[in-house]
């Protein structure tokens, strides 16, 4: 790891691709242009050219491609033309992930991402393709921020947590990518006749909704089931695929977290990152006791809406348990204390007058909108758990927050992670002695603020002080 060292060959392949796909972004514009003119000819000549250009360059952008360790720093050396070098302390690095797609795995191969404080939204450093043993040697490497650490001769007691397959199967059937597929499927369908131009797939399909519109009522049922069905089928296949082989691992100060059937993802939070867990109990999860854990942590990139998630699903007789056992930083009860019954108008006139103004219009504007006063239930009900659900409670170190949107979720927030904590309320919350409660934690380029409304003014106050004395004693600590 102290010598300059190159990539796997494989590396060239993608180097290919992405330069590939730049210049055709880049240039498909004028590649329109030119193929509207008719020039067809020279493009189909000079095709093979391009490729071996492309091909060739490649390579030489392989050779000179390569990284190193030297004095607490992670070095990276690359360009063909311009010669560029990139030096990442120690201290600047916030995460190392490994991946496998499809290609990496193919060879027995693995990427690996490092991402820092000031990266973005994309990991700073990313080797496109390395062996595993030297992929984990390099993470060991940098996450202990020292030169060697492979023959350590200090044990550390490693807590495992593997994701069942009955819970695999429980996650993918309650999902909800069902909205997401279907939106897709629907995308899909609308550029078939920019594809198939002749054929008026699209058309025809909107010309079939409208004969089932005016056929029977039992079709249209059974087109919808079917159009449900495909979607939950494959909202499944993608759930099981993401999450599948889900093995995660408390090593010392860190975090490691490996899934994926397909495409194999390996991420290691260190608990010094993590601001703040979240206990998830969906809509659809809560009736089974099952309950998912996310962390809020400082990172800048995501895979795929990945990076927050601790454990996806997990019986909740069981949440105590893990979270001692892997991240008893965060651990505490879940009880909390609810609000005030003053506060509870609001949640209820939030959802109802929505639904309430809806419903007018459906009934002026549409044959048979009446019913549309019958959703006015259901949005009351819903207001009633969400005002039930809310609620707090604190312990010396640590505060929890607990609300509901659709599913309910509790957020355990230790003092010392809490960027700024603020009181608000508005015209209605003053008649009534109410606030806001906001707390505002370091995550990623944005940042992360939790809201609970409604909560007394006195209470408000009460962990305003809490989270005042905790600054100062970190203060006098620190001096």
């Amino acid at each position: 790891m102290y010598e300059p060292q190159r990539l796997h060959p494989v590396a060239i392949i993608t180097f290919f691709i992405r330069n590939l796909y730049n210049l055709v972004q880049a240039a498909f514009p004028l590649l329109l242009v030119f193929l509207a003119g008719g020039n067809h000819k020279w493009l189909l000549a000079a095709l093979p050219f391009l490729l071996i250009l492309f091909i060739a360059y490649g390579v030489l952008y392989w050779i000179r491609y390569v990284f190193y360790v030297h004095e607490q720093e992670l070095r990276l050396e690359f360009g063909v033309l311009v010669r560029k070098k990139r030096y990442i302390p120690f201290e600047r690095i916030q995460t190392v992930q490994i991946s496998a797609g499809v290609l990496q795995r193919m060879f027995g191969l693995v990427k690996v991402e490092v991402e820092t404080a000031g990266g973005g939204t994309k990991a700073e450093f990313v080797l496109a393709a390395l062996s595993r043993e030297k992929a984990e040697e390099l993470r060991q490497i940098l996450q202990a921020g020292q030169k060697v650490l492979l023959h350590t001769d200090e044990e550390n007691t490693a807590i495992e947590y593997t994701l069942s397959t009955r819970a695999l199967l429980l996650l993918a059937t309650t999902s909800n990518g069902i909205g997401v597929v279907i939106s897709a499927m629907l995308v899909f369908f609308s550029q078939l006749d920019d594809i198939f131009t002749n054929l008026h797939i699209w058309n025809r399909m909107i010309d079939y909704a409208e004969s089932l519109a005016v056929g029977r009522v039992s079709l249209i049922i059974s087109a919808v089931i079917a159009l449900l069905l495909v979607a939950w089928l494959l909202s499944l296949l993608g759930t099981i695929i993401k999450y599948g082989n889900f093995h995660l691992t408390r090593e010392g100060q860190s975090i490691k977290i490996s899934h994926g059937l397909l495409e194999k993802q390996q991420l290691t939070i260190p608990i010094k990152r993590i601001q703040a867990i979240k206990v998830v109990e969906g809509l659809l999860r809560q009736p089974f006791g099952m309950v998912s854990i996310q962390v809020v942590s400082i990172s800048n990139i995501s895979k795929k809406g990945e990076g927050n998630v601790l454990f996806p699903l997990l019986p909740k007789e069981q949440l105590m348990r893990f979270l001692v056992e892997i991240v008893p930083e965060f651990a505490m009860p879940l009880q909390v204390q609810g609000l005030p019954t003053r506060s509870r108008p609001r949640y209820l006139w939030i959802n109802i007058i929505p639904v309430l103004l809806i419903s007018i219009g459906c009934t002026i504007f549409l044959p048979w909108g009446y019913l549309s006063f019958l959703l006015l239930l259901p949005a009351a009900w819903l207001g009633i758990c969400q005002y039930r659900d809310a609620g707090w409670n604190m312990e010396e170190n640590k505060l929890l927050l607990r609300s509901r949107v659709i599913g309910r979720i509790s957020t355990i927030l230790p003092r010392r992670r809490i960027q700024s904590l603020d009181i608000s309320r508005n015209f209605f919350q003053e008649r009534r002695d109410l606030t806001t409660l906001g707390v505002a934690l370091a995550s990623g380029t944005l940042g992360t603020n939790i809201m609970l409304r409604g909560m007394d003014e006195e209470i408000s106050s009460l962990i305003l002080h809490w989270f005042k004395l905790g600054t100062m004693l970190h203060k006098t600590k620190t001096y």
